[in-house]
């Protein structure tokens, strides 16, 4: 199993609409300091295990009333 593409929206240092389409062998990230390099890869984190900074994003969403 591999991830062929990832869209990110509004997240970090994407703003509007981001995406990016991925090999199936390897892929290598190659970019400028503050180039989104770090957050592409947290983004693709969050997506598969819901978790941002080892907590569960389930845990800290808190209801305003």
């Amino acid at each position: 199993m591999y991830i062929k593409s990832v869209h990110i929206e509004n997240y970090k240092s994407y703003k509007g609409c981001f995406d990016i389409s991925l090999n199936e062998e390897i892929n290598i990230l190659v970019g400028n300091n503050e180039a989104g390099k770090s957050t592409l890869i947290e983004a693709i984190h969050l997506a598969l295990t819901a978790m941002l900074n080892g907590r569960y994003l389930k845990n800290g969403i808190i209801r305003y009333k």
